[in-house]
């Protein structure tokens, strides 16, 4: 009688394990389907022991292989397609807090691809005092200005996707307006004049940064940027020099 019980279980367990067709996708998933029928370019299908009598269509793209019922294996070349986490913030508002003991006011916005590698980012930066001296770093630098306004595109690429410790490396183009203060000893009045001259300024640099994301809405970064930086102005002013940026930003992602 035993042996009787144990005969009817494993048949009816071989049963349930071969009784149907075994769908693969190509992100790692599998689905019990039956009634399967192949086109050119999806599968139609039931979901195997399923009161519902729906019929099911998936792209061929999204599959990897069917195990039929009878043991034959049909491969798909189906790519991994990568869908968005709806929960994961797609968008960035960022404000440099170092830039605010040199009077300017600087945001950026930033939009990232699907699985958050890449960042698109627009900043926007106003110079609250025109007359002041320089700004904190190109003056270790081979030009001294203070910037007035400047726009640009940045291009940020998280090669560890975002996670709790992250880093950015990416190019940023700048353009914007600045102003130098230039001194001059007048010999006839004994005297150190200086004047303010504005002109149009474009810079390349180079990002490199550590990012930290201690929750799903907050983030701060540390990025250190090098680069190249031109100017416009009269014949006796550099054209051309290196420059530098270091900014702290304190971010909101929604």
């Amino acid at each position: 009688m035993r042996k009787l019980i144990l005969l009817s279980t494993l048949l009816f367990l071989f049963n349930v394990s071969f009784g149907q067709d075994l769908l693969y996708f190509a992100n790692g998933n599998f689905l019990q389907i039956t009634n399967f029928r192949i086109t050119d370019d999806s599968l139609a299908f039931n979901i195997y022991n399923s009161n519902s009598e729906f019929n099911y269509s998936v792209n061929k793209a999204e599959l990897k292989k069917l195990i039929t019922e009878d043991g034959e294996v049909i491969e798909f070349k189906g790519m991994y397609i990568k869908f968005r986490d709806n929960s994961m913030p797609s968008n960035m508002v960022s404000f440099n807090v170092l830039a605010v003991p040199a009077l300017r006011f600087t945001m950026s916005y930033q939009l990232f691809n699907a699985d958050g590698t890449v960042g698109y980012e627009i900043p926007v930066s106003i110079g609250l005092a025109p007359d002041a001296y320089t700004d904190p770093l190109p003056e270790i630098f081979d030009i001294e200005m203070y910037s007035i306004f400047y726009t640009g595109f940045t291009l940020n690429w998280y090669p560890l996707a975002q996670r709790k410790v992250t880093y950015v490396l990416g190019p940023t183009f700048r353009i914007g307006v600045g102003t130098e203060d230039t001194y001059y000893y007048d010999e006839f009045s004994s005297y150190y004049h200086d004047y303010n001259r504005q002109y149009y300024y474009s810079k390349l640099l180079i990002n490199n940064g550590l990012v930290v994301n201690p929750s799903k809405h907050f983030s701060m970064a540390w990025i250190l940027s090098l680069g190249v930086m031109h100017r416009d102005g009269p014949s006796d002013m550099t054209k051309f020099g290196t420059t530098a940026d270091f900014t702290f930003n304190i971010s909101y992602k929604f």
